[in-house]
């Protein structure tokens, strides 16, 4: 017998069906291989930003246009822990508020929240704060899971301090992530997406799934893919119908020699790696693949699968607990992945204060793509 690990989407975007696969819109080749800086969109709204900025601007979007939207933590009301609710308590009062440092408390609100009709949004200062409130997470995703959705539990948990970093050690870069039945987890990797799919994300939550959206700290504030080339700032989509729906993925060059999947963090990491294979090893024709959704098998991914038959998984979690490991066995039992294939993570280790050394990096994912280049 056969289960269903996840109930049927919420609702379908509002929007319409955009192809599941997305061309990358900024150059990609590194500064030896002819990149362009971003293109200057001049001044306002429309000029690229950095991701936190997107990400309190999306905020403030949900918040203004959902009523019934309250956004609760700890300390978000001067900004949060890493300024993404900047402002926001000034311009929607009480529905920006502060909570005691204790998760299981914050999430059993949110749940009520949600249970009386109001569309919470919960954020963590670091993921892993999350164990602190295990129980309450647990019982509010299985909860949903377990009723096939006929009891709903919709909230979007918004979970920092993910993946590399040097401050904090092991308790402040946590990157390791849970992945219960009945929960949506998404992790992106610029400030544009990273909109569109909060929006995605609020039309599941105010249909009663509940959503986890696993931020980056080092993407937070980055600029610059190779060097000084503001590459990774992106424009905020001001098209409010402009959605991310979970089956959507991004790509980044149009070879067929090697694919390298990765999320978060781990699409610029590859992207780096992509600009070493071509410009140190000679290795043309790679393409990086950026697939967000973490809790299920994206249309996209398998859309673009078919035309590889060597690929490597490239994972910011750490080796063994990471979500790309469940990935690889449903394509492998499916029969999708080509023979070729490897699949590198961060060290299953703690991470040391004040180094980046157990994270995901270029090196490793570089020596993986050669390993299945032979």
């Amino acid at each position: 017998m056969q289960f269903n690990s996840q109930p049927r989407r919420a609702i379908a975007s509002a929007a319409p069906r955009a192809a599941n696969v997305r061309r990358a819109s900024v150059a990609v080749g590194g500064p030896a291989g002819g990149a362009e800086a971003a293109p200057d969109r001049g001044a306002g709204s429309g000029a690229p930003q950095v991701m936190r900025r997107c990400m309190t601007r999306a905020v403030d979007e949900l918040l203004s246009t959902r009523e019934n939207a309250v956004y609760i933590g700890e300390d978000v009301e001067h900004g949060g822990y890493y300024r993404v609710t900047e402002g926001l308590r000034q311009k929607h009062g009480w529905r920006v508020a502060d909570f005691p440092p204790d998760e299981t408390s914050l999430l059993g609100v949110a749940l009520g929240y949600s249970q009386v009709g109001l569309l919470p949004i919960v954020e963590l200062p670091y993921a892993k704060y999350l164990d602190c409130g295990a129980d309450m997470f647990f019982e509010t995703v299985i909860m949903n899971w377990l009723s096939a959705g006929q009891r709903p539990s919709g909230l979007i948990l918004r979970l920092q301090g993910f993946d590399k970093g040097v401050f904090g050690g092991n308790f402040h870069t946590h990157n390791n992530l849970h992945l219960p039945p009945g929960l949506d987890v998404v992790a992106y990797s610029n400030g544009e997406d990273y909109t569109r799919g909060l929006r995605h994300a609020a039309a599941q939550a105010a249909a009663g799934r509940v959503v986890m959206l696993v931020d980056s700290t080092d993407l937070l504030n980055r600029r610059h893919l190779h060097e000084k080339d503001n590459a990774w700032m992106r424009p905020y989509p001001k098209d409010v119908s402009e959605v991310m729906d979970f089956d959507e993925v991004c790509q980044y060059g149009e070879g067929s020699e090697l694919l390298i999947v990765s999320y978060g963090n781990g699409v610029p990491t590859s992207l780096r790696a992509r600009h070493s294979l071509m410009q140190d090893h000679g290795v043309q024709g790679v393409t990086v693949l950026d697939v967000p959704y973490l809790s299920g098998t994206p249309a996209g991914l398998l859309d673009v699968l078919p035309g590889f038959s060597r690929v490597v998984f490239a994972d910011p979690c750490k080796l063994g607990q990471h979500p790309h490991a469940g990935l690889v066995v449903k394509l492998q039992n499916e029969g999708l992945l080509p023979a070729a294939w490897r699949s590198v993570a961060a060290a299953p280790t703690y991470n040391p204060l004040g180094s980046t050394v157990t994270f995901l990096n270029e090196a490793d994912i570089v020596e993986a793509a050669l390993q299945v280049l032979k």
